[in-house]
């Protein structure tokens, strides 16, 4: 993955509501980087919640509903390995069969989680350890 020069970033519901610090301390990284970083303001929650609890049909509803927010073919960088998981993995799955399916696909094609989107961009390097096995 190349750097790009915008990104979009997805708070998820878990930094939105218990560790709005975190995703700030994210955002604010991100710009720290040279990124200019959009955050839709209507953006609440990957449906994670309701498809890990067998509620398909409410989680289709709120992914549903996150899919017109990301539209730009910019990386969405997301912090939180389960939601990016979800968004990345589980769209298409729970999309199949819907018109808007291709589109969830598009979405979820463009899915990161943040540690992964610094190490993998270039911003930063990620240094591999050797260590000593000998006893």
């Amino acid at each position: 993955m190349s750097k790009p020069s915008r990104v979009y970033f997805f708070g998820t519901c878990l930094i939105d509501m218990l560790y709005p610090n975190a995703g700030m301390a994210a955002i604010t990284l991100l710009q720290r980087e040279g990124l200019e970083v959009i955050f839709p303001q209507n953006q609440s929650c990957c449906g994670q919640p309701a498809f890990n609890s067998g509620y398909r049909d409410e989680a289709l509803k709120v992914a549903r509903s996150q899919l017109n927010l990301f539209n730009q073919d910019i990386p969405i960088v997301v912090p939180s390995a389960s939601c990016g998981g979800m968004m990345l993995h589980h769209w298409p799955e729970l999309f199949e069969g819907q018109p808007d399916h291709q589109q969830a696909c598009d979405v979820a094609a463009r899915v990161v989680e943040f540690a992964d989107f610094l190490a993998n961009t270039g911003f930063f390097t990620v240094k591999q350890r050797c260590h000593n096995t000998e006893t």
